[in-house]
């Protein structure tokens, strides 16, 4: 049984559409940039390019499929331009093996972190992951999108996503056990 097509979008549609993900796309912007003004800037112009674009969506996604795919380049475009972030290159295999060697907490990591503490630990790690790697940590573990979804707004495989989110969590291991022990990674 195949879906009934996707009826086209209209601007009431996509303001709809932003008034109801507008939180989660500023919070992918800013996981991207990591400033509150480039996310800022990022969702306005993506909304902008989306009213702009309105006679190119194909119904193929949804519509806020395709706005957090457009806030994701824009803030992708804003990084460059600004050239705050190094190369976004995913030559990372220092930081994977590194993961690797990773001892085993020796006591449940609700024990060594607790409430705000281990949120401004998760925070600080995940800042430290490349941009590609926080959108999808975004995407996926904190707005819930399968791999799926969060490779058609990134424009990435499914599979690859599930790389970068391996790679992101073996990352994020390390950086937090390292918190956990006391020292900086």
């Amino acid at each position: 049984m195949t879906s009934p097509p996707a009826p086209a979008l209209d601007r009431d549609g996509l303001a709809r559409v932003l008034a109801e993900e507008g939180d989660r796309l500023y919070a992918l912007a800013l996981r991207v940039t990591r400033d509150p003004d480039l996310a800022a800037e990022a969702v306005q112009e993506a909304f902008a390019k989306a009213l702009e674009s309105l006679n190119t969506f194909r119904g193929e996604s949804r519509p806020g499929t395709w706005l957090y795919r457009i806030v994701y380049t824009k803030s992708i475009d804003l990084l460059r331009r600004a050239q705050r972030e190094e190369p976004l290159s995913e030559d990372e295999g220092s930081a994977d093996e590194r993961a690797l060697d990773v001892p085993a907490w020796s006591r449940p990591p609700d024990e060594i972190l607790s409430g705000a503490e281990a949120r401004a630990a998760l925070e600080q790690a995940v800042n430290q992951l490349t941009p590609v790697q926080r959108a999808i940590v975004e995407l996926v573990e904190m707005d819930g999108h399968s791999s799926e979804e969060a490779g058609r707004i990134l424009g990435l495989a499914p599979g690859t996503v599930r790389v970068y989110l391996h790679r992101a969590r073996l990352r994020l291991r390390a950086l937090l056990a390292a918190h956990a022990e006391g020292g900086h990674a």
